[in-house]
């Protein structure tokens, strides 16, 4: 005849070996889902902060031709409007190029600081993708094994308590 304390001994140690490896596996799926989240987050962030630098440069170039035809259409009225030598034309020429020179770098030095920036953001995002992965514990296999050995060495209390 089968002993029924022995019996409820290894239900409950077999129980005990099912939890912590359910609790093991649901660890593992939430570590994960929250990795795979977290990187999705990042690609998106990135993609966002490509977009702003790509409309950033293209700013920048439709400010820099606008600033040339600007330089030339005044540059071409200092030549229309000079009449035999009232103006010194080369010097008036050369402050007009100089500037649209000026503006051009200074569009040129915005641009690059605002990439730089946004490279900032970048490594935020990254540090913000690894935060959220390293917020739920990886799962582990040396915890889940040390449950199992608790729960059968407490079965076997059990058992010869119950003796």
């Amino acid at each position: 005849m089968c002993d029924p304390v022995l019996g409820l001994a290894i239900a409950s140690g077999s129980l005990s070996t099912l939890g912590a490896i359910e609790g093991y596996n649901a660890q593992r799926d939430a570590y994960k889902a929250n990795a795979k989240a977290a990187n999705q987050a990042k690609i998106d962030e990135d993609r966002m902060i490509n977009l702003r630098q790509s409309q950033e440069q293209e700013k920048a170039a439709q400010q820099k031709i606008a600033q040339n035809l600007e330089t030339q259409q005044i540059a071409s009225r200092v030549q229309a409007t000079d009449s035999g030598g009232f103006l010194n034309n080369n010097a008036v020429m050369q402050d007009i190029v100089r500037q649209g020179l000026v503006a051009n770098n200074m569009t040129s030095q915005n641009l690059d600081r605002t990439t730089a920036q946004l490279g900032e953001e970048r490594i935020g995002a990254t540090r913000r993708a690894q935060s959220r992965i390293n917020s739920v514990a990886r799962p582990s296999r040396t915890g889940a094994v040390l449950q199992i050995g608790s729960g059968a060495v407490q079965a076997g209390t059990n058992y010869q308590m119950m003796k």
